[in-house]
């Protein structure tokens, strides 16, 4: 029974060391390590030029305040390299009073094969680093493109047809799904063309769209998918 008790503190202690070397902070012995990839989503095109600036605070002594804060002389700039990527690595003060913030600057970038005008996809201004747990950061854009959309009842069976419609950007909002999309397009009654127009302002990327036709007294719903590209006039019709 002795035996038994000393395996046991034995196993309890080298499990607490082990716990305690692996979850280490980051110190001058460990640095803050994290990565930016800017890119087009859907073609996985990189973007060059991204722009990052880290400096350092921490609170001003003998301040009341908790946002009386006071920067150092420590500054990291660089830039996302013609592969859209940007690898960072510093080693921090040991002292976890000093904290760290990134800024971002898009002002300079450049796309290896786009030259249209684009949208930046919820780009951060800045963030607040994570001393222990960095996060990386993907920097999205979207260019933009032209379109000519089109919606025509194609196998009328009466004026009471009907057709309506949700629609997201896959590339815009890679997350989103239709069962979280509540909100529908006005119905388009009866036969032949509903609705025709032209866009140059457009975000490129899969656009999705669910489609319910009512025909028939019958209600049928599908799925279809349109690419939309830079650089040519992309017909988005939606045929049932």
């Amino acid at each position: 029974m002795h035996y038994q008790k000393y395996i046991h503190r034995t196993l309890v202690v080298v499990g607490l060391l082990l716990l305690i070397f692996s979850c280490h902070k980051a110190d001058k012995k460990h640095p803050i390590q994290f990565t930016i990839k800017s890119h087009i989503p859907y073609s996985g095109e990189p973007i060059s030029g991204v722009k990052y600036t880290i400096t350092e605070y921490r609170s001003k002594k003998f301040s009341k305040k908790l946002s009386d804060i006071e920067y150092t002389d420590f500054k990291l700039e660089g830039y996302t390299n013609t592969n859209g990527l940007a690898v960072i690595s510093f080693l921090p003060k040991k002292s976890l009073d000093y904290m760290y913030r990134i800024d971002f600057d898009y002002s300079k970038i450049q796309f290896s094969g786009s030259s249209e005008d684009y949208s930046l996809i919820n780009a951060p201004a800045y963030d607040l680093i994570n001393r222990d747990n960095p996060r990386d950061y993907e920097i999205r854009a979207l260019p933009h493109c032209s379109v000519h959309f089109k919606i025509e009842n194609i196998n009328c069976f009466d004026s009471n047809d009907k057709m309506r419609f949700k629609t997201f950007n896959m590339d815009e909002f890679p997350n989103q799904s239709f069962q979280y999309i509540s909100v529908w397009s006005n119905d388009f009654n009866g036969c032949a063309v509903n609705l025709e127009n032209t866009s140059n302002d457009m975000l490129s990327g899969r656009k999705v769209y669910q489609i319910e036709v009512t025909r028939n007294g019958q209600v049928t719903t599908y799925i279809d998918t349109f690419f939309l590209q830079p650089g040519i006039m992309n017909e988005v019709f939606l045929e049932y």
